[in-house]
């Protein structure tokens, strides 16, 4: 659903300019990065079935996961096309399949946000739990691990693997106001930031997965958990 407001569309698309320009600039997106990034916020602008809110849930996405990456500064500097494809993909692959599907714009819009959800629980469950006091555990084991391991979880990161969720949740909620599809939202967020340690501890420890691999998967289990939702109740 394109929006028809030319005042509406030319504001939006101007902000993505100023966001785009401001995060290479600060060196948060390399240039591809910058394309990825611009290809979900013009896909949830054209395809979305709810292109505001649609779009005011990427953004929200890329401020609060660069502002996770950043700040205060640390281990990694810019974000490259990998990276951002590795989030966001899944959510961009929900957007289009509404063209195809758009009679099930509704479960597919759901899964949209679950992708999103899981996107943005994962990356601030990496980015803040790297500030954890405690060591973290290998998900798989529940032992004691550097700092940095793949497949390590903290409490802390667990606290804002959640609150990413609940961020995610929420906005669906004051649109839709379906607490139930709101729940399964902040659900996926969790479940999708842990099957990327899952998957980052099995396969990405022995080099059988890369990192934009395993974040992609986290981010797809995310959408695959709302739509089973969705399809069975």
């Amino acid at each position: 659903m394109v929006l028809n407001d030319p005042l509406i569309l030319f504001s939006l698309l101007a902000f993505l300019a100023a966001f785009s320009i401001l995060s290479y600039k600060k060196k948060l997106l390399d240039f591809e990065g910058v394309l990825v990034g611009n290809a979900v916020g013009l896909a949830a602008i054209t395809y979305g079935p709810n292109p505001l809110v649609d779009f005011f849930v990427v953004v929200v996405f890329f401020v609060l996961g660069e502002i996770a990456s950043n700040y205060p500064r640390k281990k990694h500097g810019q974000r490259n096309i990998w990276n951002v494809l590795g989030n966001s993909l899944p959510a961009l692959l929900m957007l289009i399949l509404i063209v195809f599907f758009p009679s099930n714009y509704l479960l597919l819009e759901l899964c949209f946000f679950g992708a999103i959800s899981a996107a943005l629980a994962d990356t601030l469950s990496s980015e803040v739990g790297y500030y954890s006091k405690s060591r973290p555990i290998l998900i798989t084991t529940f032992k004691r691990v550097p700092r940095g391991t793949d497949g390590g979880v903290t409490m802390l990161g667990e606290i804002a693997a959640l609150f990413g969720g609940a961020v995610i949740a929420l906005i669906y909620f004051f649109v839709y106001q379906n607490i139930f599809s709101a729940l399964a939202i902040l659900a996926a967020g969790i479940i999708g930031s842990n099957v990327d340690s899952i998957f980052g501890a099995i396969f990405e420890t022995k080099e059988k997965l890369d990192n934009t691999q395993v974040n992609l998967i986290g981010s797809l289990s995310g959408a695959i958990f709302c739509f089973l939702l969705g399809v069975l109740i």
